[in-house]
């Protein structure tokens, strides 16, 4: 008989990465952090490679962090400050900002926060010299970890900052600047999604670096997968059925995007098997939280049906806001901030907030920053992970549903401004009719309208003109069609008095008959 677990926190992370203090929960990936440790060491600057859910972000937090802080990288020492950040919509604030955390800087961070931040704007060497002026132990290794560095050429493609390019451009020479000077120790470790890769070339000198300490993270193996199910657990005093295991393995199969999957059903696996009260997590309690193919979306939808009538529509806006189909038909992500939020779901910052926490909540992960983030205007918000838009039925609709918006918006605003220039006519039929029922569907929305084509002032103003045009061609339609009632009823009139005329005539001529023949 087995011995009654110990009931732990939750020892699986759900949608989000591991993180540093849960190495001694990370298993399945032995000696890859080694090969990461060697790279870094050799170049100072590493780039960990993968597909979306390969556990590019784990690995980084939960393998190389700890094993740099165990001094695994020789002669380097254990002695090291870590400042992690993702680009968002200010990469070089987001920088300074990582940089004036108390992990890295021991003066008061309101006060450095504006002079890092002009520093680094300054020149390529801004960050060298940040270092070297505020870094608070001369014998310091400093890492710099920019997670989900693909976020750069979001912004550098769609922030409306003008210098937006030059910005971006920056961001990458203080990096690559830092690694390769040899002044002091500074290293520099880049997360990327593969399908990205091909975006580096636009700056100079990053495929070089990147290409110098490549990391492609490799997939799993299923013997890798069953350590990742079996370690946590049993590190957290719990075990689990064979078939239980099994089945978990098959129903991953070889598919990598499902790695984030599994860490939520077997987050939600745990938490049931901890509810029965069960010596060991069976197929029982897998099955109860829907199997991988339905935990996820049905798991949203409790987030969902917390809230109310009004916290639904704007929940709806808010995922609606950060998701995009992207030009090759992918359903991606797209952060934004809460100020844009607010505006596109036309609700207050404390409603957006309401919606926001309930989906961030530490057992569920399904937005980003994690709980415990302070929320302001200018704070990016994210989906944890992308597996949430390809499993939540309610979200794919979601998204299914922006998409065609989107669509027919651009075409008018694209329509609009041929019509302006004179090389297009007003809408009318069919197509006046779509665009009115999308109107009314979708009611108009400057900020919303904005994300996918600028021009929503010349796009309003040519709908309405169609409607006015269609409305006067139904008005001249209808006068017409009056006149043309008026001359039948003329003729009609006419035909009338002269038929009686006529059937008079003959009963007078019928009359006279018959009077001779008397």
């Amino acid at each position: 008989m087995n011995p009654e677990p110990k009931r732990h926190d939750c020892p699986y992370p759900g949608m989000r990465p591991f993180e540093l203090s849960e190495s001694h929960l990370f298993f399945g990936r032995d000696g890859q952090s080694d090969e990461l440790i060697e790279r870094l060491g050799r170049t100072r600057f590493v780039t960990i490679i993968g597909t979306s859910g390969s556990g590019k972000s784990s690995l980084l937090r939960a393998g190389l962090l700890p094993a740099l802080m165990g001094g695994m990288m020789g002669e380097s020492g254990s002695n090291w400050r870590i400042a992690i950040l993702r680009p968002g919509n200010d990469p070089i604030g987001h920088l300074a900002g990582a940089l004036c955390q108390e992990s890295f800087l021991d003066t008061d961070r309101n006060f450095e926060l504006a002079i890092v931040n002009a520093a680094l704007r300054r020149g390529s060497r801004g960050l060298v010299e940040v270092v070297q002026q505020r870094s608070a132990r001369a014998d310091e290794n400093l890492l710099i970890v920019v997670d989900q560095f693909e976020e750069l050429f979001h912004f550098r493609a769609a922030s409306e900052k003008g210098s937006a390019q030059e910005e971006a451009a920056g961001f990458v020479k203080l990096l690559l600047e830092a690694a390769n000077q040899p002044e002091i120790p500074i290293y520099v470790a880049l997360v990327l999604r593969s399908d990205f890769i091909g975006d580096c070339s636009v700056f100079w000198g990053l495929p070089e670096a990147i290409n110098n300490g490549l990391f492609s993270i490799p997939r799993m193996t299923r013997d890798q997968l069953r350590e990742a199910i079996f370690g946590p657990l049993t590190v957290s005093g719990g075990s689990i059925t064979p078939q239980t295991v099994n089945r978990l393995l098959n129903d991953v199969g070889d598919n990598s995007d499902q790695l984030p999957i599994l860490q939520h059903a077997l987050m939600r696996t745990w938490q049931s098997w901890r509810a029965s009260g069960g010596p060991a997590v069976d197929l029982e309690h897998y099955k109860a939280i829907g199997t991988m193919s339905e935990s996820l979306s049905q798991h949203a939808d409790e987030a969902y049906n917390e809230l109310s009538d009004e916290d639904q529509r704007i929940a709806e806006r808010l995922f609606k806001a950060l998701t995009e189909r992207a030009a090759d038909n992918r359903d991606i992500s797209r952060p934004t901030t809460i100020d844009q939020l607010c505006a596109i779901a036309e609700a207050t910052p404390n409603e957006v907030a309401t919606v926001i926490e309930t989906f961030r909540r530490e057992d569920r992960s399904f937005l980003m920053p994690p709980p415990g983030v302070t929320l302001g205007p200018d704070t990016l918000i994210d989906i944890s992970h992308e597996s949430l838009i390809r499993n939540w039925s309610r979200l794919r609709g979601w998204v299914e549903e922006e998409s065609r918006s989107a669509r027919i918006y651009k075409r008018l605003a694209e329509t609009a401004t041929y019509y302006q220039a004179g090389q297009a006519g007003l809408w009318q039929g069919p197509d006046l009719e779509v665009a009115l029922r999308w109107r009314e569907q979708t009611k108009l929305n400057e900020t919303w309208a904005r994300r996918y084509h600028p021009e929503f002032a010349t796009a309003r103003t040519f709908l309405e003109e169609s409607v006015r045009a269609q409305d006067a061609r139904a008005q001249d339609a209808r006068l017409l069609e009056s006149a043309r009632h008026r001359r039948r009823g003329i003729k009609i009139s006419w035909l009338t008095a002269l038929l009686i005329v006529f059937l008079a005539s003959l009963t007078v001529l019928g009359l006279i008959i018959v009077y001779k023949r008397l």
